[in-house]
């Protein structure tokens, strides 16, 4: 191989990701992300309390009946009836 041919083969080469790097820079939003935890879905349903079942019936757009329902297949974890009701 020529010296011409080799230095044609050299600039056909993938440059360095590196060497442009700076050209499209990612921003790392790392620090600022928090794991999201909704203290509400560890909190059980009380079965006893009207208000309360009529709360999470309207949470869940559901009537209060079917609410009562899903509490009796699956106990009033708010997290199980949303598994549950697939929300």
């Amino acid at each position: 191989m020529t010296n011409e041919q080799n230095n044609h083969h050299k600039s056909d080469e993938v440059p360095d990701p590196e060497e442009f790097r700076y050209l499209n820079p990612i921003e790392d939003d790392s620090d600022n992300l928090e794991p999201f935890d909704d203290e509400k879905e560890h909190r059980q349903i009380n079965t006893d309390d009207p208000e309360d079942i009529t709360y999470w019936a309207n949470q869940f757009q559901i009537s209060a009946q079917e609410l009562k329902l899903a509490m009796t297949i699956n106990g009033n974890s708010v997290r199980d009836i949303k598994r549950f009701l697939s929300i």
